[in-house]
């Protein structure tokens, strides 16, 4: 070989210096491509716990609304019902100075400047909410001052003084003061009212949870983005780094082959590796927990009768599936209630069956669970309980059945029939249900009213 032949030859060669130089190069910029990735997935979670922190308070500003609503109602009925000033009184500092509804609709006005169409649509909702809330207020105003005169206040506040009863006809029908009044708080118009406040009130808080769930979606794939870009560039950088130096095979190859096992198997991550797979894993832990989270208060929400707010089926089945050891299964049923139905009216068996879960959560512990699982049919699960125990089932029974005939919502008595099981050593969900299930047919075909223990009068 000539010795020109062997320069050009060493001169169209790449050098080791320059092969490591680029290689430096490359796993520099490698590397602080992943930090700038791994700080994006952190400002995508900044974002989810802003919104988090965002529909938390737009939630309590709309139960503040519904609240003080209730509370206008309870102090206008009370004072119309017994002529107490103070009761008035506390009506009108809610009206005009605690303003808690008022306050509820700026508090959702200034989250939502920039509103997308759900966001828009829950202060659109609450505003109406609002509106509703006002045009209830002059009625509960008119019937103050027209109870006001049958009381003979001298000196009522303004607001009250000022009211218009131009909606009432005084006298009307022989119709005293106060009958007139007390008809206007709890007339068919004032329960129209109401209605349509929690009507509205509901339909913002499901706009509003609609667009939680909105933005934290689009922040989990912005997210999820920013963690596929990262997987890519560690490869990468692996692949680069595994040129230099084979040894970090164990710091980054074997740790992301951890990773994608634990994540087709749904786990959180343990973190293990470089620096960047242990923040890419830290991040991901905290996605991973704040998803399981939302995840489980969407279950809850899924758990919850909408009609009268307690547990439904599916939250009975899913506390009996890991409570059956010391516990009694109630079962209670109101007697002829589908003829209560036509007597009545779907309404008014809405509302006793309201009543009813009512009067459950008052009578039991806050340890117990209530629940409606199916259309007349309640359940109620004792915890900690033994036969022993036997009379305080049945003091609350009669606990309910008392709250249900002292009711003041004019609504008809209804009769219970009522089972109860206690749960055995090595019987499951089903067989408890079972048990009180047939102790509860023992109750229907015996009296109205009574309550029936499994095995006692019933063949084991």
């Amino acid at each position: 070989m000539s010795e020109n032949e062997a320069k050009e030859r060493t001169e169209r060669g790449i050098s080791i210096r320059v092969i490591c130089g680029i290689a430096t190069v490359i796993a520099i910029a490698l590397s602080f491509y992943a930090f700038v990735l791994a700080s994006r997935v952190g400002d995508a979670q900044a974002n989810v716990a802003a919104s988090e922190k965002q529909h938390l308070e737009c939630d309590e500003a709309i139960d503040d609304l519904l609240t003080a609503s209730n509370f206008l109602t309870s102090q206008a009925r009370l004072y119309v019902t017994t002529g107490r000033s103070d009761y008035m009184d506390a009506y009108v500092e809610e009206l005009n100075k605690t303003n808690r509804r008022g306050r509820a609709v700026e508090v959702l006005r200034s989250n939502f400047s920039n509103a997308d169409e759900h966001s828009a649509q829950a202060l659109k909702n609450l505003e109406d909410a609002l509106a509703s809330s006002n045009a209830l207020s002059l009625i509960e105003l008119a019937a103050m001052r027209i109870a006001s005169s049958h009381y003979g206040v001298q000196n009522p506040p303004d607001a009250v003084k000022n009211a218009s009863t131009s909606m009432v006809r005084l006298n009307e029908g022989g119709k005293t003061e106060l009958e007139t009044a007390t008809e206007l708080v709890l007339g068919e118009d004032y329960e129209k009212h109401k209605q349509e406040i929690g009507n509205e009130v509901q339909k913002s808080s499901t706009a509003l949870l609609t667009y939680l769930n909105n933005n934290l979606e689009q922040n989990e794939t912005l997210a999820q983005g920013y963690l596929f870009q990262l997987r890519i560039t560690v490869a990468l950088l692996l692949c680069v780094i595994m040129v230099l130096v084979l040894t970090l095979f164990m710091y980054i190859l074997k740790p992301i082959g951890n990773y994608v096992k634990e994540i087709q198997k749904n786990e959180p991550l343990k973190a293990d590796g470089a620096y960047e797979l242990h923040y890419l894993a830290n991040a991901y832990n905290v996605m991973y927990e704040d998803n399981a989270k939302r995840i489980e208060h969407l279950r809850a929400f899924a758990e919850r009768d909408p009609l009268t707010g307690i547990s439904n089926r599916n939250g009975y089945d899913s506390f009996l599936a890991t409570h059956t050891r010391d516990i009694v299964l109630i079962l209670i049923d109101i007697d002829n209630f589908a003829d209560f139905n036509a007597v009545y009216g779907r309404d008014t068996g809405d509302a006793v069956l309201i009543r009813l879960a009512a009067a459950l959560s008052e009578a039991f512990r806050s340890t117990d669970f209530p629940c409606r699982i199916e259309e007349d049919t309640f359940a109620v699960v004792m915890t900690n309980m033994s036969t022993d125990l036997r009379d305080v089932i049945v003091s609350k029974v009669e606990s309910v059945n008392t709250i249900l005939a002292n009711g003041d919502d004019d609504l008809p008595v209804v009769t219970l029939s009522v089972g109860a099981a206690f749960s055995t050593e090595g019987m499951s969900d089903k067989d408890i249900y079972n048990a009180a299930d047939a102790a509860l047919k023992d109750a229907r075909e015996s009296e109205s009213g009574n309550i029936v223990f499994y095995g006692e009068g019933h063949a084991v």
